[in-house]
């Protein structure tokens, strides 16, 4: 993944984000939040739950590695939750969705808070970061991590996942013959069952690295975050999925939309049964 120099993306910081922020709002704005780093590339900001009192968000440190006493530290990726009291994110919590010495990172919660997707390089994947799932109890507990199996990982990294109205997960892969670099997918995703992963298609995708895409219904637009800019900087496009009179408004817009339109229909293809399987 091509990493880029250090420069405000559209809204800078994670635990900057607005407390009326909402993850899974129904009103979209037109930008994306998040932030570049030299390490990182694209970080996307914190995913908040749909009444807006709970976040999640990923942090790495320079940590030393299980084996070799003289080894230089290396970066490993927490999970972390936030709580909203007052107006003020506090309360901070490591989580722990995967063992020590392992990284997690790029959590994203359902909206009602009962499901926090993210990506892992823990024992057990199929290649580098695969995409994993976890049941959040009542209490805040969060349950065994569950790998999301062939149909959505695969050898090389998939990351960035991301909810939209509850059941559609999008995330980045570039294990699989798409466009070059990291592509962005979808799978439905119901209960303990899922979809076959769909690519977004070329008016989505290009031979550069695609990070995330965000949805805006009533404009029937997406927001996608891709450093195909000049040297590979990362900014936001916009693309058309859909008739929209607003189109003319945009730069960037590209027509078509099959690959979306086909993942966001969820009978498209046969769910899977037997892809979330606990990781010892």
């Amino acid at each position: 993944m091509t990493r880029s120099t250090i420069y405000s993306l559209l809204v800078s910081g994670m635990l900057l984000v607005s407390q009326n922020s909402t993850a899974q709002s129904d009103q979209i704005n037109d930008t994306m939040e998040g932030s570049v780093s030299t390490i990182d590339g694209y970080v996307p900001s914190m995913s908040i739950t749909k009444d807006g009192k709970t976040a999640y968000f990923s942090k790495g440190t320079y940590e030393k590695p299980l084996y070799g006493v003289f080894s230089k530290k290396e970066l490993v990726y927490h999970i972390y939750r936030a709580e909203n009291i007052n107006g003020e994110w506090t309360n901070i919590t490591q989580l722990e969705v995967c063992p020590k010495h392992y990284s997690a990172k790029h959590p994203t919660v359902t909206g009602d808070g009962t499901r926090l997707f993210f990506a892992s390089n823990m024992k057990g994947t199929f290649g580098k970061y695969d995409i994993y799932v976890a049941d959040i109890a009542a209490d805040g507990s969060v349950g065994v991590s569950k790998n999301l199996g062939p149909k959505v990982n695969t050898k090389e990294d998939e990351l960035y996942p991301s909810i939209y109205n509850e059941t559609l997960l999008f995330f980045a892969s570039e294990g699989r013959d798409g466009f070059g670099g990291l592509d962005l997918y979808a799978s439905q995703v119901v209960k303990n069952t899922l979809t076959t992963s769909v690519n977004l298609g070329a008016h989505i995708n290009t031979n550069s690295d695609e990070y995330a895409i965000q949805l805006s219904p009533e404009k029937k637009m997406g927001f996608v975050v891709s450093n195909r800019g000049f040297n590979n900087t990362v900014s936001q496009y916009t693309v058309a999925y859909g008739r929209s009179s607003k189109r003319d408004q945009y730069n960037d817009v590209a027509d078509g939309g099959t690959g979306l339109q086909t993942a966001m229909n969820g009978n498209a293809y046969d769910y899977v049964d037997t892809s979330f399987q606990d990781e010892d």
